[in-house]
């Protein structure tokens, strides 16, 4: 039998399934067992994101066979989309790791989805920006962006991906430069500033 060790008694990771970002913080308590032969002291937790708190009495001894408390808090505001967030607890005098997670799927109200994706093609079709600065560019040189389509009846995002080419009939000096793409059938035009050199 190991000299310090703490299980999670039942799941690791724990699927919060689908939420909506307006019923605020969603919070899961997971239970530790120490399943060794001596007490363990809990020294300290952090997360993988500040939109997730985790909470334990610090500095708590548990003794073999005893268990006791984790909490996960998530708030979601803003975070729209699949989520993974993690807690880790640090334990025992060799500064063990348990990583505990909350996954889901966080539907994003109105006014977050607004934020996100300002530009408006259509009642069904939304776009995070219709204009990039591309900053100086010389003849010759390429620069990638993306923009993150919203398709609001399907409740999904896609990519449209941006490639601009700086080429011998680009003229030189602080460029508008109209990028036209395809968004659900539609044509939209984005606009590149682009000081060429």
């Amino acid at each position: 039998m190991m000299l310090d060790s703490l299980i999670v008694i039942g799941l690791a990771t724990i699927s919060l399934g689908n939420i909506q970002e307006a019923d605020g913080v969603k919070e899961h308590t997971f239970w530790l067992r120490n399943c060794g032969n001596q007490k363990v002291m809990l020294a300290q937790g952090y997360t993988s994101c500040g939109c997730t708190t985790i909470h334990f009495e610090k500095d708590k001894a548990v003794a073999p066979g005893d268990s006791t408390a984790v909490t996960l808090r998530f708030n979601p505001r803003g975070k729209g989309g699949e989520f993974e967030e993690v807690g880790t607890i640090v334990y025992g005098q060799k500064h063990k790791r348990l990583q505990l997670s909350l996954i889901g799927h966080c539907i994003t109200s109105e006014e977050t989805l607004l934020r996100q994706f300002p530009i408006r093609v259509s009642d069904t079709l939304r776009l995070s920006t219709n204009r990039f600065d591309l900053g100086i560019m010389h003849q010759g040189e390429t620069k990638e962006r993306t923009v993150v389509v919203l398709h609001r009846n399907k409740n999904q995002t896609s990519m449209a991906p941006i490639r601009f080419t700086v080429d011998a009939k680009t003229p030189k000096g602080l460029q508008h430069i109209v990028y036209p793409i395809k968004v659900g059938g539609q044509q939209v035009n984005i606009t590149l500033d682009v000081l060429v050199k």
